[in-house]
Order: C-alpha cells, then structure tokens, then sequence
C-alpha cells in the first residue's frame, strides 16, 4: 500500500514512506510486545501516508481505494486475532472454522462494494441521481452483510 502510495506521488516518496514505517514500527510493537493500544495508531499511520499521495495526487477517484481499504480491514482484523491468540484459552476448530469465514466474507463484499462505489464515483454520468441511490445501496448492502456476519459469527 505504501509503496503504491510513494509512486502515486515522487516528490513526496519520503514522508509517505515515513508515516509508513512509523505505522510499521507501531504494527511491529503491537504484534510483537502485545500493546493493543497502538494498533490505531499503527493503522493511522498507514492510512495517513495513502492520504497524502491522494491529496497531493490530485486526479479524481483512486481505482485502488478497494485493495488498500481490504489491505487496511485485513491487517487491523488480523493484527486483533493475534491478540488474542495471546490469551491461554485455546479456540475450538469451530470457532477459528467461523472467524476465519467472516473475514473473508467482509473483505469480500467490502471489496465489491468499495469496488461498485468507486467505479460509480468515477463514471462520466457520476453526478446523476441514479448513480448516486445505486452508491447508497452498495454503501448499506456492504453494512448489512457486515452485520450479517458479526450476527453469525458471535
């Protein structure tokens, strides 16, 4: 993500790839030393870096918004797992069989609908009413098949 973001954007390479290992070294400590409360941190700082090149970038919609927002949900969900793998309690076949399906299932239609908005977004007819109800539903479709599967999965 962050070296798509460096290239998006030459001139300022260094301090995008700087809010990238700082969000690195953070990510590392809480992997690494268990602190959790760095993991929003960690993540804002890998979010900040994209930011600025899409800022600086300047050319409408990013294409890739979809593949670095799953990036960003896979490593903060994956990150919280690993957490709590910490704990001596050791989860049933079931249990990981679920949480494993769920992730999936929500990087899945947060891609699809990231994707649909996205490509809506960057349409020539993007402006229209039409387009903007389809955005919406794709924006609450993505929502109710996120709480579908924290319902089935907890």
């Amino acid at each position: 993500m962050l070296a798509y973001a460096a290239l998006r954007v030459p001139t300022l390479a260094a301090p995008v790839l700087g809010a990238g290992a700082l969000g690195a070294v953070f990510l590392g400590l809480v992997l690494w030393r268990g602190v959790d409360e760095l993991l929003p941190w960690a993540l804002l700082a890998l979010g900040t870096g994209y930011t600025v090149s899409l800022l600086v970038h300047g050319h409408g919609v990013d294409g890739a918004a979809p593949l670095v927002a799953v990036g960003v949900l896979a490593c903060a969900e994956l990150a919280v797992w690993s957490l709590d793998e910490r704990y001596p309690v050791p989860a049933e076949r079931a249990v990981v069989a679920a949480r494993v399906w769920a992730l999936a299932g929500l990087a899945g239609a947060g891609l699809a609908a990231s994707g649909l908005i996205v490509a809506l977004s960057a349409s020539q007819a993007g402006a229209g009413l039409i387009w903007t109800v389809l955005g919406a539903a794709a924006a609450v479709l993505a929502v109710a098949v996120a709480t579908r599967l924290v319902r089935r999965a907890g």
